[in-house]
């Protein structure tokens, strides 16, 4: 996507967030969320799972036979960090990239909570998406991430002298917000 196409979807999306002035690092991605249901015209199941042996797995997302999309978001104490992964999966459906599709029974049976981290393991590995696509849809959440926050100071985030690129890092490290499990959102 050349600089052009990705700075008009980029403003597209920001200003369909309409997130408030006030609005947290939880609150945009409880709209993201909203926004990604509503681009799809179907419901979206979001579960926080705790990811652990999936090398640079934070997320993933199938599309349940049911029609349901479920999406698996690594269980991070920083919202912040939960965020920027959600912006991704939702990247992957702005660019048009087919998730990896679910049977009935196999979505009955990943939707157990206790499950919930093979599952999340069991869909990465499934997933029919390239390098290339998996690129992409970093480099736009990355651009809708910096949009999303640079000229904000969020509710949950002290207003520091930082510039706001090396604020987002320091907030991704500092993990300030509580383990918060499926549900929550």
């Amino acid at each position: 996507m050349n600089r052009r196409k990705l700075r008009k979807l980029v403003d597209e999306v920001a200003r369909d967030l309409g997130l408030p002035p006030d609005a947290t690092h939880r609150d945009a991605s409880r709209r993201v969320c909203e926004l990604m249901g509503e681009r799809l015209g179907r419901p979206v199941d979001v579960r926080f799972a705790a990811i652990t042996n999936a090398v640079c797995l934070s997320g993933a997302t199938a599309l349940l036979e049911n029609g349901t999309y479920l999406v698996i978001c690594a269980d991070s104490p920083s919202w912040y960090h939960r965020l920027h992964v959600l912006l991704h999966e939702f990247a992957h459906v702005l660019l048009e990239h087919q998730p990896v599709a679910l049977s009935r029974d196999e979505g009955l049976r990943r939707l157990a909570p206790h499950l919930l981290p093979r599952m999340a393991k069991i869909i990465a590995g499934r997933t029919a998406l390239t390098e290339d696509e998996e690129r992409e849809a970093e480099n736009l959440a990355d651009h809708l991430l910096e949009r999303l926050t640079e000229h904000r100071v969020w509710a949950d985030t002290a207003a520091t002298e930082e510039p706001a690129h090396v604020r987002r890092v320091a907030e991704s490290l500092e993990g300030r917000s509580r383990w918060v499990r499926r549900g929550d959102l």
